[in-house]
């Protein structure tokens, strides 16, 4: 039997929560270069955008930027379902609950219908297990990049307090963000681990049931042949032959690089058909049985409901502290 999660205690540090800025960009950006593989890259542009649309929050420290998260209380044009993009902490303030206070403080800030929020995350990154004891569900998973060869895992959580029946959801495909091309989103079977290896199926190869390749079992790549080195004469060094040697050939002057656009492929429309129709058979089994999908979190981060119409404004106010309002575009 799974233990009950216990309430968000409260950060050992004076952490302050505020919308983001344009000055933040540069913290933003640097922060996101030290943890690429962890939470990918996003433009500058990209950053701008998303503080002009009030979808990132800061969090200080004695006045001193130490994390940062990237969210939107709206995921596929669903007002029911956000998304968190990037959450990021800096180095030494990790383990604080800086990343749980930037959680709970999104919640709270979101349009009254939102009651589902989720994000995609590597498999093989320690990230997974902030959001299993946050309480996030692993619901589904797709492939990544063909280049790195990676499966994102698909977490979700329902954000109200005491919320048992907002139905699960995921999308049975996606073919935005970075990758930009179709994925085919697939369910995790109950009792299946989130970190068991799982098949990749990509465009043009979803005939594959290939899993990953362990690490290491790729083959090496063949080392390049060495150029001859230049001859030593009388202790000098001589690319110049002999008298009577054939001259050497002249090097062929390199062609600048094309740039070779990148064709987006798509999936079989067949496949896409036939993962919507399994999502939904899966979402009716385990939205029937609220036992089948248990949170394993170890602490619970929600959006706090006032009980009781006679709480007094001023006690409500520091039980859910409000945030400012989002930055007008």
């Amino acid at each position: 039997m799974n233990s009950p999660a216990i309430a968000l205690p409260l950060p050992s540090i004076n952490i302050i929560i505020r919308p983001g800025v344009m000055s933040d960009v540069p913290f933003l950006d640097s922060l996101q270069k030290l943890h690429t593989k962890q939470v990918g890259w996003m433009p500058t542009a990209t950053f701008e955008g998303k503080i002009k649309l009030g979808h990132v929050l800061i969090a200080e420290l004695n006045g001193e930027a130490v994390g940062y998260l990237i969210g939107n209380d709206q995921y596929f044009k669903r007002d029911d379902v956000g998304i968190i993009y990037q959450l990021n902490v800096s180095p030494g303030k990790q383990r604080g609950f800086v990343g749980a206070s930037l959680l709970k403080a999104q919640f709270e800030r979101s349009a009254w219908g939102c009651k589902l929020y989720c994000c995609w995350c590597a498999q093989d990154i320690a990230a997974n297990r902030f959001w299993e004891a946050m309480g996030f569900v692993a619901l589904a998973y797709r492939a990544g990049s063909e280049k790195k060869s990676r499966v994102h895992i698909f977490w979700q959580k329902r954000i109200r307090a005491g919320d048992t029946n907002t139905p699960w959801w995921f999308p049975s495909k996606t073919a935005g963000g970075s990758i930009r091309e179709d994925r085919l989103v697939l369910p995790i079977p109950p009792g299946t681990h989130w970190s068991d290896a799982k098949p990749l199926i990509l465009p043009g190869r979803e005939d594959s049931n290939a899993l990953p390749e362990p690490k290491g079992a790729r083959a090496k790549k063949a080392k390049p042949i060495e150029k001859p080195k230049a001859m030593r004469r009388n202790g000098l060094m001589f690319d110049i032959p002999r008298q009577g040697e054939p001259l050497p050939e002249e090097k062929a002057k390199k062609e600048p690089k094309q740039k070779v656009e990148r064709v987006k492929r798509a999936c079989d429309p067949r496949l896409i058909s036939a993962a919507r129709e399994l999502r939904d058979r899966w979402l009716e089994q385990v939205n029937r049985d609220p036992a089948a999908l248990s949170p394993q979190g170890k602490y619970e981060v929600s959006r706090a409901l006032e009980e009781k119409e006679s709480i007094a404004a001023d006690t409500v106010a520091r039980i859910v502290p409000a945030l400012p309002a989002p930055i007008a575009a």
